[in-house]
């Protein structure tokens, strides 16, 4: 080999600290020693990968590149490992999960706990992605199962609805419009809303649009935020109005106030759970039977 993993886990601690002295001290080895192998490496490999001073250290684009694809192998390496050793212990079968902000609070958490309980030979792991992310992750063999808003049309890919959300408007305790049982998209017309990205939030956001412009409303957004806890701490905070399925769990009543959204004819949210037609092994069937029975709780009418 021209190098090994030693030479690659040295060169990312460097080039993630961006100092030798800090990189020694992380990978409990003596600075002489670590300089020595990155020298190494950039001789076997014949490129600079760093540009060293006496102040600073920096990438070159070389070692940009390098630091992202090492970055890649040591991590792939690292769940290996863990895949070994666990079912070195008796721990049967992972299954990679792939969950939305609208799925994570509360329907995946209770389809883990009931999955758990009757496979707890069978270790989840959990990945926040968008409804688009998890769909190419599918394919690529990445994941074996996700919950994905709206349903996915492929000859590859297999899915069914496991949950049907109503809108819900989630406003500040003290906001006027809580003095209404529910809402219309006309109520809404005119409030400053608190939306998720179009990065982070591109399902859900999209079908939002879609409502107000059906209803012949234009939707005003004062605040985007990436992430649910960034959108409800402006909620709380009276920046605006946010928009939801359902009440997140961890989120009370004294700090956000809920109230339906009525539209006609009625909008639903289908949360679809979609796997490859070729990879259904015997814990993703019985994880699928478990999403649907869960899943009952979760589908209005």
């Amino acid at each position: 080999m021209r190098f090994d993993l030693k030479h690659l886990s040295t060169f990312v601690a460097v080039a993630e600290e961006l100092n030798f002295h800090r990189a020694a001290e992380r990978l409990t080895m003596a600075q002489p020693a670590v300089s020595r192998i990155i020298l190494e490496l950039e001789d076997r490999l014949g490129v600079k990968l760093l540009v060293r001073t006496t102040r600073k250290v920096r990438l070159t684009e070389s070692g940009r590149y390098l630091l992202e694809e090492a970055q890649g192998i040591l991590g792939r390496i690292d769940v290996a490992t863990n895949t070994a050793r666990l079912l070195a212990s008796g721990t049967k079968a992972i299954l990679r999960i792939g969950y939305t902000t609208i799925t994570g609070h509360s329907l995946v958490p209770d389809i883990a706990r009931e999955f758990r309980l009757a496979n707890p030979e069978v270790q989840l792991e959990l990945t926040y992605l968008t409804s688009p992310a998890q769909r190419d992750k599918i394919l690529q063999d990445e994941i074996d199962l996700g919950f994905i808003e709206g349903s996915f049309q492929s000859s590859e890919i297999e899915s069914r609805p496991v949950a049907r959300h109503r809108l819900v408007a989630l406003l500040p305790p003290r906001h006027p419009l809580t003095q209404k049982p529910f809402l219309t998209i006309e109520d809404l017309a005119g409030e400053q809303l608190v939306l998720g990205t179009n990065t982070e939030w591109p399902t859900f956001r999209r079908s939002i649009v879609d409502v107000f412009q059906n209803a012949g409303q234009v939707l005003t957004v004062g605040q985007e935020a990436s992430s649910l806890t960034g959108i409800l701490g402006l909620v709380t905070a009276g920046v605006g109005i946010t928009i939801f399925c359902g009440m997140p769990r961890f989120c009370g009543e004294d700090a956000i106030a809920p109230r339906p959204i009525i539209t006609d004819p009625p909008v639903f949210i289908e949360t679809h759970l979609a796997w490859r037609r070729a990879s259904v092994s015997s814990a993703v069937r019985s994880f699928i039977e478990t999403s649907q029975e869960v899943g009952k709780n979760y589908i209005v009418a």
